[in-house]
């Protein structure tokens, strides 16, 4: 193994480990449904959905969101970039957070949610 793909292999350990860490967190809060974290082209890295299918769901439409919204950020002010999205629906709230290495996304239902902490 060559030491830039020791490297790689590292920085993909961190990452995932990351992202465990994160789901540890966000999966205890009321109303959580999932999470899925992808890559910049829509990837699954990984998913807490039961259904596959609804994982694929998820990573295959809102990674073409959040790179429309980067593109129309970037537009709006150049070299300036999408940190956080929220879009609320009658049914769920779904969370995107873009990163250098991954993106995250978690999906909770706002209807199961009785106290919320901000």
């Amino acid at each position: 193994m060559t030491n830039n793909e020791f490297e790689i292999e590292k920085q993909n350990k961190e990452s995932y480990q990351a992202i465990e860490v994160t789901l540890k967190r966000v999966s205890t809060q009321p109303g959580f449904v999932g999470l899925v974290a992808i890559t910049e082209k829509g990837q699954i890295i990984k998913s807490t959905f039961e259904e596959q299918e609804e994982a694929e769901k998820y990573a295959l439409y809102l990674s073409h969101f959040i790179k429309q919204a980067s593109n129309t950020v970037d537009a709006l002010k150049e070299g300036d970039e999408v940190s956080f999205l929220r879009m609320r629906t009658k049914r769920e709230e779904i969370l995107m957070i873009p990163g250098d290495k991954y993106t995250l996304i978690v999906v909770s239902d706002p209807n199961r949610i009785k106290e919320r902490k901000f």
